[in-house]
């Protein structure tokens, strides 16, 4: 959710963050989000394009650096993206590029792929790292996202007490589907009731399936939800463990949000972010199968202690992530490809793939057979509406209809 995490929330912290830094961050934005006012520094294409322009033509490419996250630089006008491709790209891969290639129309859309270079590229994970390798695609660096560190971890196995899930409830990807048999046998063996937090908006695409499956399994009564909170003390506060059932999940903001307050956290361990962040038995848990009974049986073998334990390692964790590191990266990231720019961004970010070239290519020869058929068939009715229209046809006409009706045998 944006509200809690994501990108949008992301880029507006890192802004707020890097003012009075030496070098200048500015944040800019195609459309503005209702939820949130203006901030300083941000650009609003939809509402000042002219003046978004003029701010671009300033800049030159040795000492302006653009950071794209994932494709969202085809939100902007045509105006504002040729003066954005002008400058060094560094494309920040937010969704993990597997997930891309198996869910995202964005590959789909040949001209842009084929078009957009960058200079360089960042990954939140060395598995995704790993995957852009094996598509060829080179230039990259890796790079950790940022959380707000908190100097007091206030855990307590006595007032965090409660089995947490923190996201959107969508089960393509966030698998938040997984959540109800968790539910149901937490109910059966006595746990604490689960504790969700999530929004009641389009970003959750299947809450009311969601609520359908919990009023089939019976378990209603056992699992709290609260919608669109963005307190993170309310958030976290009470949690004993996070739950995050993702099937996929690049990087994972509610991993370091609750490692901030201490709060270990179960995640798959299939899905890069998770993997990157959690150290399975010292901060957390990373489970090949995330099947209820297992993450079950998991919540009943954490005693006081050991739950302390994990606390402890998760909070100091979280430092790793602090938003100076981030800033740190990204400035040091961005002096490097300023200084190293050629003059044209030369890097793919998005692997070319065969398969769709030529289901492509053999549309675009089944449109043009089409137009070809449309034009021969245009071209055969105007000749007999011609025709139709000549002297000769309309005195032999009706000469054929008396024949045709002389010829016609008598009814026995």
């Amino acid at each position: 959710m944006s509200k809690i995490g994501g990108i949008p929330g992301r880029v507006r912290h890192t802004v707020s963050a890097a003012h009075g830094r030496p070098i200048r961050h500015v944040c800019l934005s195609a459309r503005r989000d209702p939820a949130n006012p203006a901030a300083a520094d941000t650009f609003y294409a939809e509402d000042d394009e002219a003046g978004l322009l003029a701010f671009l033509s300033a800049c030159h490419a040795t000492d302006t650096v653009v950071i794209t996250p994932n494709s969202v630089i085809r939100a902007f006008p045509p105006a504002i993206r040729e003066q954005l491709t002008r400058l060094p790209l560094i494309h920040m891969a937010s969704g993990q590029l597997s997930f891309i290639l198996q869910d995202s129309e964005v590959l789909s859309h040949l001209d842009f792929i084929d078009t957009y270079k960058v200079s360089r590229i960042l990954c939140l994970s060395d598995m995704d790292m790993s995957f852009h390798r094996q598509m060829g695609i080179h230039e990259l660096t890796k790079i950790r996202l940022p959380v707000a560190t908190r100097s007091h971890n206030a855990y307590s196995p006595d007032t965090n007490r409660f089995v947490t899930y923190v996201g959107r409830i969508d089960f393509h990807t966030k698998g938040a589907e997984r959540l109800v048999p968790v539910a149901r046998q937490m109910k059966e063996r006595g746990l604490p009731p689960l504790r969700i937090f999530t929004t009641d908006s389009l970003n959750s695409p299947d809450l009311q399936a969601f609520l359908t499956l919990l009023d089939e399994a019976g378990v209603r009564d056992w699992v709290e939800i609260t919608y669109n909170v963005t307190d993170k003390s309310t958030l976290y506060g009470e949690a004993s463990v996070v739950l995050l059932p993702s099937k996929k999940e690049s990087f994972g903001n509610v991993i370091l949000e609750a490692f901030s307050f201490g709060v270990p956290v179960i995640a798959p361990s299939y899905a890069p972010g998770p993997a990157e962040v959690i150290r399975s038995g010292e901060d957390g848990f990373l489970l090949d199968d995330f099947a209820a009974g297992k993450v079950v049986d998991l919540l009943e073998s954490l005693s006081p202690e050991r739950l302390t334990a994990l606390s402890q390692k998760a909070f100091a964790r979280h430092h790793d992530y602090s938003m100076e590191q981030y800033l740190t990266a990204l400035e040091t990231i961005a002096a490097e490809v300023a200084t190293n720019f050629p003059g044209q961004n030369r890097f793919r970010p998005f692997p070319k793939l065969k398969p769709a070239e030529v289901l492509t290519t053999r549309l675009r020869q089944a449109l043009a057979e089409i137009k070809s058929l449309e034009r021969s068939l245009y071209i055969v009715e105007r000749d007999i509406q011609n025709m139709k229209a000549s002297y000769s046809w309309r005195l032999t006409a009706p000469l054929r209809r008396i024949r045709a009706k002389l010829n016609r045998k008598p009814q026995q």
